[in-house]
């Protein structure tokens, strides 16, 4: 049945990637997949370390194969609240106090905190407790493993992406000026990367899009066309969009000002990586074809800045997500309501 499954969602999720790529219900029947095949596999490893262990120690080996199963996830729970939280650690030193600038953090004390509660549950024999934290296993599933789907699926399309048709233009999405308005190094990489792509792309033009933000002395899109002309982009090839507030207003009105200039064909987004395949799923939504690719950023930035664009993605598909964690808080909420009832009869 394991091996049913496996197929089952590996070829539902290829059929899908190969139809629109800029989804994530793809990542997550591969993951589904990938999730199906691995369980199988660990579970055939445990089962011939657990033969293995009651052969060389006797009935003890029981205990020690349950025990195997429950430490090893332990152990690399642990390991990514702690990684996590260091992360965030450097990002409140380098980036700033911000609340995105703390995603990182505040997930890996989340990660710490609920291991911690689901062994002083078991240790002190709290049962209506540890019960709680076990079927909050359900929702807190469901957003994980989202999550690692999104990670895994994300890195796939950037290949994918790179692969894509010649674009009829090129958007690079702003990302914020200094105060001086000059142009920081995360935004440079991007407009580096859109004019490196123009440059290979005779027959298509750069769109610099960006509005400009209360604290900045001018829009985005004309310092990122100041860049852009430095790096040896021609003026006549550069469009300024200096309007949007958003990525989706960002693509919104390129896809207005691309109408009125009778540019056809599919564009392609220039973003950072952490932020391309969000931009991707946008372009789908919109009904605009094309792909999206990312610039490099810092290692350490990354964590944060994926955990934010995932937590977007959640808010994008809102309903969906509201309905599904809605779900599978249920038993979480009927056990709640069945031991307070309990208690007050008593």
């Amino acid at each position: 049945m394991p091996g049913f499954f496996t197929l089952l969602f590996a070829a539902l999720g290829i059929a899908l990637a190969a139809r629109d790529s800029r989804r994530l219900l793809p990542g997550v029947l591969l993951t589904l997949a990938a999730t199906s095949l691995v369980s199988a596999v660990v579970v055939f490893v445990l089962g011939i370390g657990g033969v293995i262990l009651v052969s060389l120690t006797g009935p003890g080996g029981d205990v020690a194969a349950v025990l195997l199963i429950f430490i090893v996830p332990l152990l690399a729970g642990v390991g990514l609240g702690v990684a996590l939280v260091g992360n965030g650690i450097v990002m409140l030193r380098r980036e700033g106090r911000s609340l995105a600038n703390r995603l990182s953090l505040l997930a890996g004390v989340g990660v710490l905190a609920i291991l911690a509660l689901g062994v002083v549950a078991v240790l002190a024999r709290w049962f209506e407790f540890a019960v709680i934290v076990l079927l909050l296993a359900g929702p807190i599933g469901y957003v994980g493993m989202g999550f690692v789907s999104y990670l895994c699926w994300s890195a796939v399309y950037a290949r994918i992406a790179r692969r894509g048709p010649a674009p009829a233009a090129i958007v690079t999405l702003g990302s914020g000026l200094r105060r001086d308005g000059s142009v920081p190094p995360l935004l440079a990489q991007r407009v580096a990367l859109g004019v490196e792509t123009l440059q290979r792309s005779p027959d298509a033009v750069l769109v610099l899009s960006g509005g400009q933000g209360p604290d900045e002395p001018r829009s985005e899109a004309a310092g990122m066309a100041e860049h852009a002309a430095g790096l040896g982009a021609p003026p006549e090839r550069l469009v300024i969009e200096d309007s949007s507030r958003t990525t989706e207003e960002n693509l919104t009105l390129t896809r207005e000002i691309l109408a009125e200039r009778g540019i056809t064909g599919p564009v392609l987004a220039v973003t950072s990586d952490y932020h391309a395949f969000r931009a991707a799923t946008l372009l789908r939504t919109l009904g605009m074809p094309g792909n999206a690719i990312g610039a490099r950023t810092a290692r350490y930035y990354r964590p944060s800045a994926l955990l934010r664009e995932y937590l977007a993605l959640l808010r994008d598909h809102r309903l969906l997500n509201i309905i599904a964690v809605g779900v599978l808080m249920v038993p979480v909420i009927a056990f709640v309501a069945i031991s307070l009832i309990q208690l007050l009869a008593d």
